[in-house]
């Protein structure tokens, strides 16, 4: 699932790419992908012909704000990402499949090719996602309702805008296995497994310490490997593990340069003599290295 850093890539090419358009009409092959009174015909008659005004992103979630009193909500889910070009259907009816107009990763790359949902634009462009599960979900929400959105309501606070005092605040009365409270959506929001690992990695603490035996270097060096590991992964667009591509149809580079995850059985690249290990954690996995990843 795309984390923190793969939805603020996609956010700030989104506002390079479509501020100021208008949509002027919407496609999805899937009813379920558009959760909406009325299903596709009622999110159409309310969006088309709507200038987009802005884009944000609140932990995993994009929130595009559309002239008038509505916002679209989009959750990509497991394998959900959006795309920005140009296709056709061919043939062009029900059945048809879409085909990218623009050469390179949009018509190579097979993760691109599950078009379930598209945005026509009236600069003849179209902005489209690609989701080989059909997980994802578009809502069309009122403004004023975005924040009691079930996905929004219960989220900790982001953790590229909070200080050391504040992260610091979050573990008083906490309990647990360490990489299961980072990964808590309502503890602080938009770090998943990936990050998890590589910030635990760089921190040099054990994925199953407990918060309660944590002392304040150690959120201290939690605290800065989260901003800098988070802002690196922005910087390289994303990880490109599994099915995450930006909105080019490109992959992320952060996966090039990852130390922990999904790295079972390498040599600890601190070159410490440890080898990365895997464990199961809550039904996820975790990695590390023993070596200098110590049990709190």
């Amino acid at each position: 699932m795309p984390e923190l850093p793969e939805v603020e890539t996609i956010v700030r090419e989104l506002r390079k790419k479509i501020i100021g358009l208008k949509i002027t009409d919407v496609w999805v092959d899937w009813p379920k992908t558009v959760k909406q009174a009325g299903g596709i015909d009622n999110f159409r008659k309310q969006v088309k012909n709507k200038k987009i005004l802005s884009v944000r992103r609140r932990a995993k979630y994009i929130i595009m704000d559309i002239e008038g009193k509505k916002t679209i909500f989009i959750h990509q889910k497991i394998s959900g990402h959006l795309l920005y070009g140009k296709w056709i259907r061919q043939p062009p009816d029900k059945k048809g499949v879409w085909i990218s107009q623009i050469p390179g990763p949009l018509q190579d790359d097979r993760q691109n090719g599950y078009i379930r949902f598209v945005l026509m634009l009236n600069n003849d462009y179209q902005l489209a996602l690609s989701d080989l599960r059909r997980f994802g979900k578009v809502i069309l929400v009122d403004d004023d309702k975005v924040k009691d959105l079930k996905e929004i309501s219960g989220l900790g606070p982001e953790p590229l805008e909070i200080n050391f005092i504040r992260f610091k605040q979050l573990f008083d009365k906490k309990r647990g296995k360490l990489k299961q409270v980072l990964m808590d959506q309502a503890f602080i929001a938009g770090i998943g497994n990936i990050y998890a690992d590589e910030i635990l990695w760089a921190s040099g603490i054990h994925p199953l310490s407990r918060t309660e035996n944590l002392n304040k270097e150690d959120l201290g060096k939690i605290f800065n490997f989260t901003v800098r590991i988070l802002k690196k992964a922005i910087k390289y667009k994303g990880s490109s593990i599994d099915d995450y591509r930006i909105l080019s149809g490109e992959k992320g580079r952060f996966q090039n340069i990852r130390n922990a995850y999904q790295l079972t059985g390498k040599k600890c690249k601190k070159k410490d003599g440890g080898i990365i290990q895997r464990l199961k954690l809550g039904g996820r996995s975790a990695h590390f290295c023993p070596k200098h990843q110590i049990l709190k």
